[in-house]
């Protein structure tokens, strides 16, 4: 019998809490898995949430104990908490900067408008804005390197170049800009970045502590009449509407008038810390907080302390009982000391604090080396990479590249073609635009390594000239160095490295030369591996000769005669050392049988093969041993993709998906990922590793039962179409994905007119049969009104954590409790 102690992130946005305790049963017994999942908290937009979740989120959650005032403190905001970071007149007037786009460089005024949040431009005859909350990043100087050499200017702009990204209807876009002096470049970065940071700071609303809320709110809403400072309901209703508290008029009225103690119809600032206080308090949490007080009190007397905290052998209890971690009391010291209040207790406050803070972990990271071969493992991968949208009219970008690799993506694709300015990537044939070979390869050496050491594979699909092939190939070994792997590392091993041999190397996957191929029938060279012939199974017509999956347009342009491929440069098919792309004819082969080979299969031929019942068990005979990559149908104009899991529970190690595209195969790849701290690799399951593995799944029964309780959420974003009269009615659908059975959805009951703080309190159970539980996911979907969904959570079932944790990386917003 299994525990089950993780939980993954899947997305990027908003904040949860939740609780589980969960078993995997063999056999045929079944015992029932419970997590809790308690508390989200989703305040802001989705864009500002995803920033939260990297920059603002990482000082919240990493801050000192929170200090309470008593309400009886007459103290005002001071200076430094005042509102936003004070703009330069030069910049509230407008700055002169160039800015640069493909066709024009012309010369605006850039305005920043810290109350608005905008940044703004015009001149004699245009005008433009951007809203700040929008901004995804902020590149300047050699960061934006590949920007300025996109554009074709000068390296002496270099330490003057600004590139700003943004998102402006679900695109990325990017604002690129050169200062006239260096004294205007610090002032315009500086400046906009703090305002950036400000803003992201007050869009956390109510998960800053208290005091600190206050002090940031308080200046931007207040009125001031005879001197004094205060706050009207209309002012109420603001700050409600900039925070999502959307609830009715009648609850904002409520909680006003009883926070107006002196019945003057304003807030002063104590009334409005009151205010504060009164939105902040969750109910449900406080009922948490008193059943963990019941459940880890040593005696009666403990329960009968009148400042309802917790003590520190009480926390201890609520981590080895509640949390199920191992016992480690000198984290249990660090953490309980650190959420104290000013009396030095763990109040219902504290409890809450601990609940939204990095310390309380949702899913549990891998920790150890990863040293089992190449093919044992999952990789995460990207197919045609360079596209920002769709298959056939998006624009390839330089961009696409860093973000996934930014996001740990480890097998990215680069389709090569010829053009007058040498070798490009692009989506052959197809109205998507072009990037330089050169400026790709240059991006992928600076941001290869960030979020993960373990190897990189390039992906090439050749469809240039032998001449631009020499060159990419000569770009290639002087941009990587000694990170491009160009020989075996150990020529007489007879299994391929690990991820943890190939540390911070980069691979190149692409067929061999003609030459080569001869070479190697001839001789069996390097890895050939001994196998049984057990099928004389004809070759299956496939789509891998381009796995750039442009589908129909490819073909009905271009009619290749019998043997007419692309030929492949001796020197560059030599770099296929690990990887070596071959057409794939039948499993039985000698071919299919060298140790450094890799099929590539398009979606369709992957998913025809697998019908076929003796091709099928080859296959998966030949992924316990061998790589393959797998690719989506050309057919996908929209970039939509299949659920990875119909390949990896095949064991194929590079499932391929559309990056630009967040969908629930997206959604699985993070999920799958994620827990392995971005390292981009995970070990496969025993049942597709070894032999013994996949007998004890065909001898075992395995079940698996575990219920989910939807408690509550808070702070739900409104949706952006419902009219300001219509009301908003959130409800949660719960969706479990298996590899053994069709999806099971279930979903609470419709909360109405309440966005803010609406509590279920629902139970739903669910049952799994069948081995691979590892490849089983879980999601949650939040819904509006008319049925948007406007908040996404995936995690890998066997990853959950258990314990009342805090979902802080949801898609878009949402504020969710549950309990599994």
């Amino acid at each position: 019998m299994t525990t089950m102690r993780e939980m993954t992130l899947c997305s990027k946005t908003p904040k949860l809490s939740y609780a589980i305790r969960g078993q995997i049963v063999s056999g045929s017994a079944m015992d029932d898995t419970k997590l809790s999942i308690a508390g989200i908290h989703a305040p802001g937009s989705p864009s500002i949430m995803r920033r939260l979740s990297r920059g603002a989120m990482e000082k919240f959650q990493g801050r000192r104990p929170v200090t309470r005032r008593s309400s009886s403190s007459s103290s005002q905001p001071t200076k430094e908490d005042d509102g936003p970071p004070e703009v330069p007149d030069s910049l509230l007037k407008g700055v002169p900067l160039l800015r640069i786009t493909r066709r024009k460089r012309i010369q605006y005024s850039f305005l920043l408008d810290a109350h608005s949040g905008t940044l703004a431009w015009d001149s004699k005859t245009k005008k433009g804005m951007i809203a700040i909350d929008s901004i995804k990043e902020i590149r300047v100087a050699d960061d934006a390197r590949n920007y300025r050499e996109e554009f074709k200017i000068s390296a002496e702009h270099e330490n003057l170049w600004i590139t700003i990204l943004y998102t402006t209807d679900k695109k990325l876009k990017g604002l690129h800009l050169i200062a006239l002096s260096k004294d205007s470049f610090d002032q315009f970065v500086r400046t906009l970045r703090r305002l950036l940071k400000y803003r992201q700071d007050m869009m956390s609303s109510l998960s800053i502590p208290g005091e600190q809320f206050v002090n940031v709110h308080w200046p931007a809403f207040i009125t001031k009449e005879e001197g004094e400072e205060r706050l009207s309901f209309e002012g109420v209703e603001k700050l409600a509407r900039r925070l999502h508290v959307n609830c009715s008029k009648t609850y904002l009225r409520q909680k006003f008038t009883e926070a107006d103690v002196d019945c003057s119809g304003f807030l002063d600032f104590n009334e409005f810390r009151k205010f504060v206080k009164m939105l902040k308090h969750r109910a449900e949490i406080v009922q948490i907080f008193k059943r963990v007080r019941e459940l880890t009190a040593p005696t009666a007397d403990d329960l009968a302390v009148e400042d309802d905290s917790l003590s520190l052998e009480m926390f201890k209890g609520f981590l080895r009982t509640v949390q199920k971690q191992p016992a480690d009391d000198s984290l249990a010291l660090k953490i309980y000391f650190k959420f104290l209040d000013e009396f030095q207790r763990f109040t219902v406050d504290s409890f809450s604090d601990y609940l939204l803070s990095s310390y309380n972990v949702v899913h549990r990271q891998f920790s150890g080396e990863l040293t089992r071969p190449l093919n044992e493992y999952y990789i995460s991968s990207s197919h045609n990479t360079y596209l920002l949208g769709r298959q056939v009219v998006g624009e390839s970008s330089i961009e696409a590249y860093i973000r996934v690799l930014q996001r740990g993506c480890r097998c990215i694709e680069l389709d090569c073609w010829d053009s007058d300015n040498g070798p490009v990537i692009s989506h052959g044939r197809t109205l998507t635009s072009e990037i330089l070979f050169s400026d790709v390869i240059s991006a992928i050496h600076k941001y290869g390594f960030i979020s993960s050491p373990y190897p990189l594979i390039l992906s090439l699909e050749i469809h240039c000239s032998v001449e631009n092939q020499v060159k990419m190939t000569e770009m290639m070994k002087a941009t990587f160095g000694d990170k491009l792997i160009t020989a075996p590392l150990k020529p007489n091993s007879i299994s391929l490295p690990s991820p943890e041999e190939l540390k911070h190397k980069i691979m190149i996957k692409v067929k061999a030369s003609d030459e080569e191929n001869a070479d190697s029938l001839q001789n069996e060279a390097f890895g050939s591996t001994n196998g049984t012939s057990e099928s004389t199974e004809t070759s299956l017509s496939e789509d891998n000769s381009d796995s750039s999956g442009s589908g129909i347009i490819l073909r009905r342009n271009s009619k290749k005669k019998k043997g007419s491929g692309n030929k492949i440069a001796r020197g560059l098919g030599e770099l296929g050392v690990y990887v070596r792309g071959m057409k794939y004819r039948n499993f039985a082969l000698p071919e299919s049988r060298t140790l450094n080979h890799c099929f590539s299969f398009g979606e369709r031929s992957f998913n025809s093969l697998c019908k076929d019942e003796e091709s099928l068990a080859q296959l998966e005979r030949h992924n316990r041993r061998y790589l393959m990559r797998v690719y989506p149908s050309g057919l996908r104009l929209t970039s939509s993709n299949y659920e990875p899991t119909l390949c990896w529970k095949r064991g194929v190690q590079m499932v391929a998906l559309n990056w630009q595209t967040y969908d629930i195969g997206l959604q699985m790849n993070d999920a799958m990922f994620s827990f392995s701290d971005r390292a981009g690799y995970v070990l496969k399951p025993s049942t597709l590793r070894t032999i013994q593995g996949q007998h004890d799944a065909s001898t075992k029964l395995y079940r698996t039962r575990f219920s989910i309780e939807i408690i509550s959420a808070q702070q739900l974003p409104r949706p952006k179409d419902l009219k300001p009269d219509e009301s908003f009615d959130p409800s949660v659908e719960v969706e479990v994905f298996s590899v053994n059975s069709p999806v099971q959805r279930m979903r609470t009951r419709i909360i109405r007119n309440n966005g803010f703080n609406p509590i279920w309190n629902e139970k739903i159970s669910f049952e799994l049969q069948g081995s691979l539980i590892e490849l089983a996911f879980l999601r949650f979907q939040v819904y509006s009104t008319d049925g948007t969904v406007f908040g996404v959570f995936c995690g890998r079932l066997v990853s959950l954590e258990q314990g009342i944790l805090s979902l802080s990386n949801l898609q878009k917003l949402v504020a969710l409790d549950v309990n599994i």
